[in-house]
């Protein structure tokens, strides 16, 4: 069998490098190809999100422009506006100076009806403008459209919006010359809405008279918006990139197909069910922001595709600009790039089976090399190996043993201990029975009550004997235990290191059932407990407590919450904690103490096993964790310090 084995490890060892260098070159080439998989979709996601970005960008910023460019061209509206209505009062201003000038002879009278005259039909800015005439006391002195005003005082005249602004021209103009005012007004053939007006109103001092003309802004919106829609309408990019227009009523005004211009759109909806029209309002409406829906055309295909649209509300027009890009040209995008990458992957995976190829056979020579040499090495150590081997399995004998012995007088120790108390129950209940039949005293209740007395005790040393055999049973069997069982058997397992210590034993057990390896978990207590007490060998104390707790500790958690509610459960666990009073272990050394063989005993008194074993038992076997800590705490209002174990083990 021995040269059988050798035979199978030669062959192993000449043989193996040739397929571990194989699997290697397998291996290394595969994790090559898998790192250039994951670099080609990292690359592709980098890709992506840089092409999103950058459309974003794109169209974001092609959005802006435009609303900068509208924002830009009411600012020159404005100054128009102001610039021809000053025009305008000005030329009035040269008509009312040289007809006072001309007539100021014959009197005020004749010249204000001279001037009313020569003003009353002058029209400007497409029949829409005119003059208008009040002294500075208010007194409407010309009014083409309202000859009823002439004559009458409007200083208390208001707008729809309460405003005076004749009293506010007048105040205006008593320290200045000029001055640019505006306010609500209806128009002279729309006598219901009310539009903002712009007027220019200039003073003439030799007449204390106001000459003014005013211009309504939407007439001027009117074809500032025009313009824009004419320019937003020519505006693309890309191949499919263009710019849209709704107004806040969803009526389309401005669009690539222009079929679409015109009509009412407020109830347009992709195939998912998505309001597009009613939706994009209503991000124009919050100012900006992106939405992602289907679109009704790309413009190079004619078919609907996903789209990612950038929106801008000019709230004052209540328009709604925007403009986006389709998914479609990303995939395409993607897809030219996928191409490239993989062509890039395959050509480095070929460059990598080419150099794996020649290292392998570089190193399947140098394999069979070094496999002749130790051919040789293991036929000249073989026999010292045989020798070694078997003074081995001498040692591991011995050792065997003495583990054995030691265990056995351990359990003689505990059953002796056990034992003590009941064989002098059962031998002073003979010697009773034996004297009384002597002196001819016995009656049948002494007897009975000896009898009955010997046979409790023999039944309860029989149990002992049972509850040590169980104990070193080697056999792992997980059954259910209750938790003041688990006590009750681990002290009398421990009862006679407990003797003669002093030491009070303080118990808090929360009855219930639980499932586990009854022996390994008994195991690990004895080893704390018997910590515990040589602990106290080395520390003077007056009073000696272990405190030993039980406990089932529940706790709620909420699973599943990814979904819309989620479902509370419950964590089950037992908690064991051991606590003395012996003074701590040293912090230099309490990290240390679950090491294999690490003891601050004396080697002739412990082997640092013990603890060693009790965590791997309770973190490896029982799948629960141990920590050991100092703890100061009071009992029976005096301070203590001691050493705290506690072992947690699931339930559930």
């Amino acid at each position: 069998m021995i040269i059988k084995s050798e035979k199978q490890l030669l062959n192993f060892v000449k043989y193996s490098p040739i397929i571990v260098i194989a699997i290697i070159a397998i291996i290394v080439n595969a994790l090559i190809y898998y790192q250039n998989e994951k670099n080609y979709k990292k690359d592709l996601s980098i890709y992506k999100k840089n092409y999103i970005e950058t459309n974003k960008n794109i169209v974001k910023t092609l959005v802006e422009n435009v609303n900068n460019d509208i924002i830009n061209e009411k600012n020159v509206l404005k100054e128009e506006l102001h610039q021809n209505l000053k025009n305008r009062v000005y030329e009035a201003y040269s008509i009312v100076e040289n007809i006072h000038n001309k007539f100021k002879n014959e009197g005020n009278e004749k010249v204000l009806y001279l001037i009313k005259e020569a003003l009353r039909n002058l029209r400007f800015n497409e029949g829409r403008g005119y003059f208008y005439l009040f002294d500075m006391n208010g007194k409407t002195v010309l009014h083409p459209f309202m000859t009823s005003y002439e004559g009458n005082s409007a200083i208390e005249i208001k707008d729809s919006k309460g405003f005076h602004f004749i009293q506010d021209i007048i105040k205006n103009l008593d320290n200045k010359e000029e001055y640019f005012n505006s306010y609500y007004w209806t128009k002279p053939k729309n006598k219901i809405n009310q539009y903002k007006k712009f007027t220019f109103n200039k003073k003439y001092e030799p007449l204390n008279l106001v000459i003014s003309s005013g211009e309504y802004l939407d007439n001027f919106t009117i074809k500032l918006q025009k313009r824009m829609l004419d320019y937003i309408q020519k505006i693309s990019f890309g191949k499919n990139g263009y710019m849209f227009v709704f107004d806040y009523d969803g009526t389309q005004i401005a669009h690539i197909k222009k079929s679409y211009i015109g009509l009412n759109r407020i109830n347009l909806e992709d195939k998912n069910g998505y309001k597009i029209t009613q939706e994009i309002i209503k991000k124009a409406k919050e100012g900006s922001g992106f939405i992602s829906y289907i679109g009704t055309i790309i413009p190079q295909t004619g078919k609907p595709a996903k789209k990612t649209t950038y929106v801008k509300g000019i709230q004052d027009w209540r328009w709604a600009i925007g403009s986006g890009y389709y998914d479609i040209e990303l995939l395409q995008y993607l897809d030219k790039k996928e191409k490239e990458l993989k062509e890039i992957n395959t050509q480095s995976l070929k460059k990598t089976l080419f150099i794996s190829f020649v290292i392998s056979i570089v190193l399947l020579y140098l394999a069979t090399y070094i496999s002749n040499i130790l051919k040789t090495f293991f036929d000249d150590y073989n026999e010292r190996i045989s020798r070694e081997i078997s003074a081995n399995r001498k040692k591991d004998v011995i050792l065997y043993q003495q583990s054995k012995m030691a265990s056995m007088g351990e359990m003689i120790g505990n059953i002796a201990h056990q034992w003590r108390q009941p064989l002098s129950l059962i031998s002073t209940a003979a010697s009773r029975i034996q004297i009384e039949n002597e002196l001819e005293i016995i009656t049948k209740e002494s007897h009975n009550e000896s009898l009955e007395a010997i046979i409790k005790s023999t039944k309860y040393l029989s149990q002992t004997i049972d509850d040590f055999r169980e104990f070193f049973n080697p056999h792992k069997i997980a059954k259910e235990l209750n938790s003041e069982d688990l006590y009750e058997k681990t002290m009398i397992l421990n009862s006679s290191r407990f003797s003669n210590k002093d030491i009070l034993l303080i118990e808090e057990i929360e009855n219930f059932n639980f499932i586990t390896y009854e022996n390994e978990l008994i195991q690990a207590i004895i080893n704390i407990l018997n910590n515990a007490i040589d602990a106290f060998k080395e520390k003077e104390e007056e009073n000696k407590f272990i405190f030993f707790s039980i406990k089932n500790i529940k706790e709620s958690k909420f699973q599943d919450c990814e979904t819309s509610s989620c479902d509370e459960s419950e964590i089950r666990y037992m908690e064991i904690i051991i606590r003395d009073n012996a003074g701590g272990i040293p912090q230099n050394i309490i990290e240390k103490i679950f090491d294999a063989y690490f003891t601050t005993k004396h080697q002739a008194k412990g082997t640092g096993i013990g603890l060693y074993m009790t965590y791997q038992i309770i973190t490896k076997h029982l799948n629960g964790s141990i920590i050991v800590e100092n703890e100061t705490f009071s009992y029976q209002n005096k301070e203590y310090t001691g050493a705290k174990f506690t072992i947690t083990l699931p339930l559930s």
